[in-house]
């Protein structure tokens, strides 16, 4: 059993429901690295990907954003949008749960700190504590998509590379 089992065990019976009730059909196309889901909206495509950590720790950053039904173009090659993710959108959101970015350190883990654990005498979190940290910070992916407007633990990043399709 890997490092991340326990954790992709805690999603796929909490978040992934969840966020297929909210009309998202599930992608593992890319896996195991990445799990991708997608829902049309109106004249949108909308994505959320989990991006697990390249080397096996039990972390895990979400991105979401949203393209033209059309795809986009990035790199001059035209991509269509059921295929679209982060790295191909002309934008996208990441959610920290410490509303921080940059190192795996913020993404959601369940690996605590070395100091951390010393004081504690436990190295990981209970993977149903990091789905519930992720489902606490979901209605700001939610608002995102409502209005356009990011929350506090949210960071835009642009790809100047790619654009809509017309």
């Amino acid at each position: 059993m890997g490092k991340t089992t326990d954790l992709r065990r805690a999603l796929k019976s909490s978040f992934f429901p969840f966020v297929r009730e909210l009309g998202f059909e599930l992608d593992q196309r890319h896996g195991p690295g990445f799990v991708d889901f997608r829902r049309r909206s109106d004249e949108r495509i909308e994505f959320i990907e989990i991006q697990w950590e390249k080397y096996g720790r039990p972390r895990f950053k979400l991105s979401f954003g949203s393209v033209s039904v059309h795809g986009v173009l990035s790199h001059g090659v035209s991509i269509p949008a059921s295929e679209v993710g982060p790295g191909q959108a002309p934008s996208y959101v990441i959610l920290y749960p410490t509303g921080k970015g940059g190192s795996t350190r913020n993404w959601f883990c369940q690996d605590k700190p070395l100091w951390f654990a010393i004081f504690t005498l436990r190295r990981l979190k209970a993977p149903e504590q990091v789905c519930a940290e992720l489902l606490q910070h979901f209605p700001e992916v939610l608002q995102y998509f409502a209005t356009g407007e990011t929350g506090p633990h949210c960071r835009i990043h642009r790809n100047p590379w790619s654009r809509d399709s017309v």
